[in-house]
């Protein structure tokens, strides 16, 4: 019997692949859905318990691929959680995000305390997990939380593509001791991989189980820079100081945040700004943060996608035309469905 799996935020990075994946598993069909809707998707606003429930109402499980900002992320959470009271579908995969342990370091099981302090992002992802934890509890829901670190691979315009273009533009580089933080890359075809064996063998009813999703090999992000500058050209590799780095997040970067959202704002396209550096995102490379994998391992039987592979794919995609490439395989194989 085919699983009929309803996609929030299908339409997404990650929520496209996954139904991808999902349509040429054998044993199950995805329904994708996102606000935009377009031709085999469905137009739903995740926020809307009512029409969460209507897509519920032949649907045998479901996964939360949700993005955007805070508000999409907990009011979405708290919909899908009422949703469900009134469903009978009771097998939920969650996507969430290692930002729910904020800015702990060492390496971290999923017994870690979430900390909602390292921003809103997090913040959100923490009161999101909290709503379809109780679900689990209250309406006797399987349901599993996962937590991947930077997604990579094709298709990732934040962890490839924006990278790629800072390495070519020579604002990135050996960063230092600026970058000898954990870069806990996982490839998005094992997030995929991992929504799908939860679909398959979730937790038991009643109960919530959450995994960390970052491949064993993953490297310090200093090396990571490295091989991404290799495999795309963008050689030699310059030395960054602190003090570029620093003028970089507290005057360049918040002028091109302001930029896009003033063109945001006008209806224009804002992508042909050059990529901010954000603060957090100094933070984040320098962070002592790395994500033990051990349990989707074990539990979900993962066979992580090596890290020279993930760059390999990443830097194709990002190379001319590679990204249309991509994207464009991606809708023919989604037409085939």
């Amino acid at each position: 019997m085919t699983m009929k799996v309803l996609v929030l935020g299908g339409t997404g990075f990650i929520g496209s692949r996954l139904c991808t994946m999902l349509q040429a598993s054998g044993w199950a069909s995805a329904v994708p859905a996102s606000s935009r809707g377009g031709q085999g998707r469905l137009k739903l606003d995740a926020r809307d318990a009512a029409a969460v429930q209507g897509a519920l109402s032949d649907a045998d499980a479901v996964v939360n691929c949700v993005a955007g900002g805070a508000d999409a992320i907990e009011r979405g959470a708290q919909a899908l959680a009422q949703a469900l009271a009134g469903s009978p579908c009771r097998r939920v995969v969650h996507l969430s995000t290692m930002s729910v342990y904020g800015a702990a370091e060492g390496l971290l099981s999923e017994d870690a305390p979430l900390d909602p302090g390292l921003g809103w992002y997090g913040a959100a992802k923490v009161r999101a997990e909290s709503v379809l934890s109780a679900l689990a509890a209250d309406a006797g829901a399987s349901v599993t939380l996962l937590r991947p670190g930077c997604v990579a691979g094709p298709g990732s315009d934040q962890w490839v593509g924006r990278i790629g273009r800072l390495l070519a533009a020579g604002r990135l580089g050996d960063l230092g001791t600026a970058g000898d933080g954990w870069s806990n890359l996982v490839h998005v075809d094992d997030v995929c991989r991992a929504a799908m064996r939860a679909l398959q063998e979730g937790p038991a009813p009643g109960t919530a189980r959450a995994y960390n999703l970052a491949a064993p090999d993953s490297p310090r992000w200093n090396d990571y820079f490295a091989d991404l500058a290799l495999a795309i050209g963008a050689t030699p590799l310059p030395r960054i100081h602190r003090r570029q780095l620093q003028l970089e997040s507290r005057l360049l970067g918040p002028a091109l945040q302001v930029g896009r959202k003033v063109l945001g704002k006008l209806g224009r396209d804002g992508s042909g700004l050059p990529d901010p550096i954000s603060g957090g995102l100094l933070a984040l490379w320098h962070r002592q943060q790395r994500l033990d994998p051990t349990r989707a391992t074990q539990e979900l039987g993962l066979q992580w996608t090596p890290y020279a592979t993930t760059v390999r794919q990443g830097a194709r995609w990002f190379a001319p035309g590679g990204q249309e490439v991509q994207h464009g395989a991606q809708s023919r194989a989604a037409d085939r469905v």
